[in-house]
């Protein structure tokens, strides 16, 4: 079975997270959160708390991991030197990473996609584009990164997650959402 980790700090956005975590788990991609902090139960930006699966640890077994925007977690992502060390096993690994909203520029300005072409949320343009190339598509695929604009771009970005992982489960999964 594929599977997909969703790295969760304290501010994470809860759409960016709970829409793909839905529809990936329909095309039967498994999806295990973990908690950056403390404790399991991780706080959104809009503070509804939701429980990870598990704490971050050395989890280098996934196709790819996930990271959510949202003030404050494309903040305190990058706090986390483990969780830097993981994305940077990821990128180099050629295993997918997934960044949406913020977490492009969580991931710029800790230069570990510079060079490459991104989308990226609106308030991050000025300053990610000192480190990446900027792409006017909501989402866009340099490599093994995936990167999307943001919260209203959260189903399309699972979809694309989906041709990439399970392409024979996308037209189901869009049948059974009401497409």
């Amino acid at each position: 079975m594929k599977k997909i980790y969703f790295l969760l700090a304290e501010g994470f956005e809860l759409i960016e997270t709970t829409t793909p975590i839905d529809i990936l788990k329909r095309a039967g991609i498994k999806v295990v959160t973990l908690s950056l902090g403390k404790t399991l139960e991780v706080n959104s930006a809009q503070d509804i708390k939701i429980i990870a699966d598990d704490f971050l640890g050395d989890y280098k077994d996934a196709k790819g991991i996930f990271l959510a925007g949202g003030y404050s977690h494309y903040e305190n992502l990058p706090k986390s030197d483990e969780a830097l060390k993981l994305i940077k096993y990821y990128l180099k690994n050629q295993k997918l990473v997934m960044a949406i909203s913020g977490a492009p520029y969580a991931l710029a300005k800790k230069d570990l996609i510079t060079g490459k072409t991104v989308s990226v949320h609106q308030s991050f343009l000025e300053e990610t584009e000192k480190f990446c190339n900027i792409s006017n598509s909501p989402i866009t695929i340099d490599d093994n990164l995936i990167t999307c604009r943001g919260t209203g771009y959260s189903q399309d970005l699972s979809f694309e997650i989906i041709k990439i992982l399970a392409p024979d489960k996308l037209e189901k999964v869009k049948k059974g959402l009401g497409f």
